[in-house]
């Protein structure tokens, strides 16, 4: 799956409770995580499936609901 193909698929999240990984869910069995990173330096968020990285994003997805 590319990260675009992700970005663009309807998910709500799950929280962590983990300050660098805030965000969980299960997407037909696979663990996906959003990382934070150093921002500005870096991408705001890297997107992790099943331990890989599939790539970083600065905007949160329309589609991705996160816990209040």
């Amino acid at each position: 799956m590319t990260l675009g193909d992700s970005l663009r698929r309807p998910l709500s999240w799950q929280p962590t409770g983990r300050a660098e990984f805030p965000y969980a869910a299960t997407v037909d069995g696979r663990a996906w995580l959003v990382r934070v990173n150093d921002f500005p330096a870096e991408a705001l968020y890297t997107l992790i499936i099943d331990g890989r990285e599939i790539g970083d994003f600065d905007d949160w997805p329309d589609g991705w609901l996160r816990p209040d």
